[in-house]
This record gives structure tokens, sequence and C-alpha cells, in this order.
């Protein structure tokens, strides 16, 4: 297309301004633009997986010295199961530990500077793709990019750092490949190498990469089809090292799905694969055409009937074959389109459920490099709106003014939901209620969020005074969708156990938490807890003999738990056997020699038994080891009445320490 202007056209921006002077334009507008949208999670706290990989991690607390125990072991362990190898993130965790310590917003900061490193990764790569473009394009789509509501997971959750670090190696490995294809200079080659090793180390969805790579330099290099193939094969053979390699030492991985997560694990087959990604596609379409409801997760059942009855399955499959095709038809040509869809298509498909379940259907967090592609398709066609070409050098002033026009027109919501949503993000309680409405189906969404209400008011009921009328309303919530939890998937026993442990705890219905224990023994009848729940249950109804037999059978399922064999000791003092109690506390000393409870235990013993003496003996050595306050509060009187004041007020202090973390937490 021609690039000349009528009379009314005005020579560009970038012919009054130096192109240098315009592009540090363009990155302060970008830099500004990350923390006015971002600046608000600053204030955040941890939320859902920053628990476990951020806060709760014991490996991170040692600083850097946990650098080498961290390249050695898996990027998550729980119940016995492994799961991943992300040592680079972890990493990261450690060396901000060892400077900042346990603190949320210095985290949230370093996630915004991360994802302002990407951008700006993003926007230097594409002015040197698009270089025959309009300066303006790679602009907008990175402004885009950077504003688009998607991403709010990926940076308001410290767990998906990981995330980040994907695209900003990948972009600096796509970056050394571009410097190889000009310069021909193949110490740009290790360093393309380096840096897919670096993702690798991040999280293996790096694997996408090994196809944008080598198109971006197909479309927009002139390097020779054997160099791009070459250099693609030795990027790949580094990237398979890295990724293969630790695993001859690492423990086995382990990361079984559930029908909570994607009903794809236990309904699998061909048909039913193909009918998920046709959905998923167009879930995920959607969702980057109009962002909204966002969900901090999907899973079962927020999706019903995906099979091929459903409308938007059909219309998924048409829409992204059509897509495809007219990808590869453009293909030849080169075409900025065909690069856009093929990125979109590559960077989506490992997560589209069509060869593997996905962790929880659809997580928005899968949408981060897709975005790119959707960036260039929506940028793309602003300038068509206005009859400008894109690919012209120079464009009528007037029409570009229309294409900026848009561009702000798309912006200002986008921003306002990516800033609002941050809010959502501040904490687990925040984020819950927020998505609660759009959750009514997902199984996850419910535990999740009644789990979340009852950490609340267990709160409450640790406090010295508590008053049940004041907390009911919020127990009433939680058991409504713990219920809903098991209308949606009537064999999840965790929702049950849930419910049966609170009428017994707090309502001291025995009986209805009987029959939801019950419920759980139907699914899952040799589980250890719900026995102890179950003994806790009648011994709420004073059936002393049914209850020592339930805790003897969920002892003999898990010999070595604490709270059972407590409890089991604290019955059978209770009918006089004091030497089985005693002895069953001697046995948790011998199982965990830092805890507590057994000396509390036996200090409660001796001290009905008229043994003050020894009672106290136990009570001091249980404060040692951090027995909750009630233990420091009798002390504490009890010196005072011996006239001891020095002790009296020593175990006071530590009393009153205790009772104040446990109103902080």
């Amino acid at each position: 297309m021609s690039n000349k202007t009528s009379g009314k056209d005005t020579k560009s921006a970038a012919g009054r301004i130096s192109p240098k002077t315009t592009n540090n334009i363009f990155i302060g507008i970008l830099i500004i633009l990350t923390f006015l949208l971002y600046g608000n999670t600053i204030r955040n706290h941890y939320s859902l997986d920053d628990y476990h990989i951020a806060k709760n991690n014991p490996d991170f607390e040692q600083g850097i010295s946990a650098i080498p125990r961290i390249f050695t072991t898996m990027y998550a362990s729980e119940n016995g199961l492994n799961f991943g190898y992300r040592p680079l993130v972890r990493t990261s965790f450690a060396i901000e530990f060892q400077f900042f310590g346990k603190r949320p917003y210095v985290s949230h900061f370093i996630n915004i500077i991360f994802y302002l490193i990407a951008v700006l990764m993003l926007y230097k790569i594409l002015r040197r793709l698009l270089r025959d473009f309009h300066y303006f394009l790679p602009f907008i789509i990175a402004l885009l990019f950077l504003a688009h509501p998607i991403h709010t997971e990926v940076v308001a959750s410290l767990k998906n750092r990981d995330e980040l670090f994907v695209l900003i190696f990948c972009l600096l490995a796509l970056d050394q490949a571009i410097k190889y294809a000009d310069t021909l200079n193949k110490k740009h080659i290790y360093w393309a190498m380096a840096m897919i090793g670096l993702s690798f180390l991040s999280k293996p969805t790096t694997a996408a990469f090994f196809f944008i790579i080598p198109i971006s330099l197909y479309f927009f290099t002139n390097l020779e089809m054997k160099k791009i193939v070459r250099l693609t094969a030795v990027i790949g053979l580094i990237a398979i090292i890295v990724a293969f390699v630790p695993f001859l030492y690492l423990p086995k991985f382990s990361r079984p799905m559930s029908l909570m997560e994607n009903p794809l694990a236990v309904e699998g087959g061909l048909m039913n694969h193909i009918a998920y990604a046709g959905f998923t596609l167009m879930y995920y379409l959607k969702l980057l055409v109009f962002p909204h409801p966002l969900r901090y997760y999907y899973g079962y059942n927020m999706f019903p009937d995906i099979n091929f009855s459903n409308i938007w399955v059909i219309l998924g499959i048409i829409l992204h074959i059509g897509l495809l095709i007219y990808a590869i038809m453009l293909l030849k040509r080169k075409h900025i389109l065909s690069y856009a869809i093929l990125v979109y298509f590559i960077s989506i498909a490992m997560f589209s459920n069509l060869v593997r379940p996905a962790p929880g259907i659809i997580a928005e967090r899968f949408l981060l490099i897709p975005s790119i592609g959707f960036s260039i398709v929506i940028a793309y066609f602003l300038y068509w709106l206005f009859w400008q070409n894109p690919a012209a050098q120079k464009a009528n002033f007037y029409k570009l003014t229309g294409v900026v026009f848009i561009t702000i027109i798309i912006l200002i919501p986008y921003s306002a939901k990516t800033f609002i949503r941050n809010t959502h993000w501040r904490t687990e309680m925040t984020l819950y209620r927020a998505d609660m409405p759009h959750l009514y189906n997902s199984v996850k969404g419910n535990e999740l969020y009644a789990n979340e209400i009852m950490k609340g008011v267990n709160r409450e009921l640790a406090k010295p005074v508590n008053v049940l009328k004041f907390i009911e309303p919020r127990v009433k919530e939680a058991i409504k969708h713990w219920e809903r939890a098991a209308e949606i998937q009537p064999d999840f026993y965790q929702a049950y156990r849930n419910l049966g442990i609170v009428y017994n705890r707090i309502y001291k219905d025995h009986d209805t938490a009987i029959y939801y224990f019950n419920k759980v023994l139907e699914h899952k009848p040799d589980d250890p807890m719900t026995l102890f729940n179950l003994g806790l249950a009648y011994e709420g109804k004073q059936e002393i003999a049914r209850a020592i037999d339930y805790l003897e059978q969920s002892l003999a399922l898990d010999p070595k738990a604490i709270n059972t064999r407590s409890r089991l000791a604290n019955i059978l003092y209770g009918i006089g056997e004091f030497e089985r109690a005693v002895a069953l506390n001697q046995e948790i000393m011998e199982i965990a020699p830092n805890e507590s409870l057994p000396y509390v235990n036996l200090g409660n013993y001796f001290i009905f038994q008229r043994d003050t003496l020894s009672g106290i003996r136990f009570y001091e050595r249980a404060v040692e080891l951090g027995a909750p306050p009630d233990a420091s509060y009798y002390l504490s009187m009890y010196y005072r009445m011996k006239g001891e004041t020095e002790k009296a007020d020593y175990y006071r202090r530590i009393a009153e320490n205790q009772q104040k973390k446990l109103s902080e937490q």
C-alpha cells in the first residue's frame, strides 16, 4: 500500500520529535501506567497458595543458605505428594526473605517490578519485530497487554511469580535469537540457550517458546530456514537437559488430579477431551474480549454439560479451526495476523484440555502469554477501523487520532477492572467474598469460602470471652457453602467432615455430627480423622465406651497421631484409668519430644490428684515448650498465691504475649 498522504495529512509525531525521544516517552508511559494499575497490590497480604510458596515455607526462612537445598528439592510437597520443580522462583523468595523477611508488601512490590520488566521487554521486542510498521503499533500492543485485567491473577498472586519468570526469560531468549538473526554472532545463541534454561528452571510451560521463537524469526527476519531450524534444535537440546536431568536425583513427581479439579481426570476419552478443548478455547477467547467475571478458581462443576450438545463447544471448535486455517493461508505472506494467531494457538494449546486435563479446567494465569497474540490482533484492527494501514510508516493525523482515541476507550474499562480486581486479592476473605457470587457451582470455591469463614470463627472461639449469637450468622454461612459443595459433588467427604465438626464443636448437636461423620465413612471408611471426630461426638453424648472404641480405631490407622492419643488418655483418666492415661502421654513425649500437650495433660492429672508440686513441674515444662496461655496464667496465679511475685509476673508476661499472638492470627 502506498505511503503517500493527502494535502490534509500531517507529518507524524516522529517527524517532529526524534525517534529516541518518542521511544523514551512511550517507555515512561508504560512505567507510570504499570504502577498506577498495580501499585495498590503492595497493600495486599498473602492469599491462596502464597501461604505454601511464599509464607509458610521453612526453606525460605533460611535465606540464601537454603539455595542448595532449593535446587535439590521439589517446588512443593504436601501429604506425601511432590509437585513440580521451580528452583529459580523459590530462590527469588529465599533471597528476598534474606534481606526483607516475611513482608508481603515487599513481595508484591517485587512482583510489580517483574511485571514491568516483562512489559518493557515485550515492547522492546515488538519494536524490532514490527520495525516496518507504524511506530505507534508496538506501543499500543504493549499498552493493551499491560492493562488487560486477565493478568491480575499473575501479578497479585505471589505464587504466580513463576509465570512472570517464564515470560521474562522467554522474551530474553527471543531477544537474543533475533539479535543472532540480525548479526549472525553466535554468542547470542548461547545467551538464548541460557535464557531458555533459566525459564525451564522457573516452570515447564516454557515449551511454548520452542515454537514462538522460530516463527518469530520466520516472520520478521531474513534468517535462512535451515539456520532457524538449527537454532531451534540447539535451544531445544539445552531445554531438554535442564528439564529432565534434575529428575535423575529429585523425588518422584506425583501430581494426581481429582474430579474437583477437572472431570477429565476421571472421565477422559478422546471425544471428551475434544469437547472440553472447544469449550475451553471459546471461554478463554471470551475472557480476553470481555474479562468479566474473573475468578480465582473454576474447577468442577463450574461448567456442567460440556459435551457436543453445548453450543459453546461447537462454536469454539468451528471458530478456532477457522482461525487456524486463516493463519495457515496467510503463512507464506508472513502476515502479522497469521503470526498473532499462531502465537495465541501455540501458547494456549497446552492449557486447552485437549491432550491432558488442565488444573481447574480454566485458569486466568494461563492467558499471560496468549494475550500477546490477542493484543496484536486488537491493535492491528484498531488501525484498520480507521482505514489506516498499520504497515504504513506514516499515518494520517486524523486517522491516527481515531486509533489513539479508541485505544483509550478500551484502556479505561480495562484499567478500572484491573485496579478494582487487585483490591479483591487484598486478603483471602476479600477474594473469596468477591468471587463467591460467580462460584455457586464450584465445589472448591464453596469449600474454600466456608473454610475461610470458619478460620475467623475459630479465632473468636479461642478468645477468653465469645458469644455464640454474634458468630452464629458466620457459622450458618459456612454450613450453607459446605452443604452446597456436597450437593454438587455427593462424594466430597471433606464437606461432610467439616459439617460434622461444626455441629459437634459449636452447636453440641452430637447426633447431627455423627450423621455427617458416618457420611464421610461411606466414601472413605478408613479415615482416621473422621474416626477421631466420631470418638469426640460419642464422648459428648457420654457414650464413653463407644468414644474409646472409635479413638482406638483411629489410633490403629494413624499410630503417631498426637491429638487422638491425648484425647484417649484424658477419657481414660476421667474413668479412673490413671496409669493408662499417663502411659499414653509418655508415648506422645517419645513421638514428639517438643510437644507441650502431654505435659499440660499430666499437669492437670497431678493437680486433680492433689499432687500440686508434680503438676506445677509439668506445667512449667509445658510453658517452656510453648503451651497455650492457660498454663502460664495458672502458674502466674499459683506463684502469686505463694508470694513469689517475680515468678508470677514472669509467667503473666508469657501468657499475655501468647494471647496477643493468638489475637493477631
